[in-house]
């Protein structure tokens, strides 16, 4: 067995409500740096652990059941389901922006044959039997911070790019000019673009990891990127705006809160 210390494992999960909050697209970087400089002890353990191909089925199992663990705990302590349900979604996005891509980090790449992704995958796998309805997939820390980067069209530049359209094409200039001409300028409308943030990076990296994803993003054109376009070009911005929302919405239940059902 390695020598990880799996208290300060499962401590981790103590830190989610202050980078969940600090999760966006301004103080993400800043936030991850610090998380990263605040366990330095722990990944440096990661670090040797990787260096010397420590990380055997045994050790990457303890290391998940203690995040697990931990968080069955908090999630338990709640005591509405709709409390219980939020906080489920938090301690997600909590692990896909934060501590897999801290693991990930402590090898500085990401080879699906590398130590640190055997370990996060490891984890995934775990997560989804101890979880079944909120699975989770790993990025890294550079994937995010680049979703942040394409603001609101991090879904439709991918859409775009799937169907073999141009990176400056007409479709994603408007839902640009949406965006900025109209969306920004409503009251919620910063808020539903933080929203937007939290999720649209994650919903990207599952459909790519799908045996078809240019299956999925022609469904995606099909029946909603094109009506948002004609909307667009008609004026209809608030109408553009509920078709998209209702796009990501049901992305969100496919990707997010994966074969999620309501508890009857």
């Amino acid at each position: 067995m390695s020598k990880i210390d799996l208290q300060a494992v499962a401590a981790l999960l103590e830190q989610e409500e202050q980078r969940v909050e600090e999760f966006g697209r301004d103080t993400y970087a800043s936030s991850f740096e610090a998380f990263l400089d605040n366990n330095k002890e722990l990944w440096d353990s990661f670090r040797r652990l990787f260096l010397e191909e420590m990380n055997d089925e045994e050790t990457e199992k303890a290391v998940a059941d203690a995040l697990i663990e931990k968080a069955q705990t908090i999630i338990n302590a709640q005591t509405k389901r709709i409390n219980k349900e939020k906080k489920q979604l938090n301690i997600n996005l909590y692990m896909v922006s934060y501590v897999l891509p801290a693991i990930i980090e402590c090898q500085g790449y990401q080879k699906k044959d590398s130590n640190a992704c055997k370990m996060a995958d490891a984890i995934c796998q775990r997560w989804k039997e101890a979880f079944p309805k909120y699975a989770i997939q790993y990025s890294d820390f550079a994937s995010i911070q680049s979703g942040f980067k394409q603001k609101l069209c991090y879904i439709t530049t991918a859409i775009c790019q799937g169907l073999h359209k141009t990176q400056n094409c007409q479709e994603l200039i408007m839902m640009k000019k949406c965006r900025d001409e109209y969306l920004l300028h409503q009251p919620d409308g910063e808020q539903i673009v933080k929203e937007y943030y939290n999720i649209a990076p994650t919903i990207v990296k599952r459909i790519e990891k799908e045996s078809a994803p240019e299956e999925k993003y022609q469904y995606l054109w099909e029946h909603y990127l094109k009506f948002c376009i004609a909307m667009i070009e008609a004026g209809q911005y608030q109408a553009c705006r509920e078709k998209y929302e209702e796009m990501v919405e049901e992305l969100r239940k496919q990707y997010i809160i994966t074969n999620h059902k309501e508890d009857m």
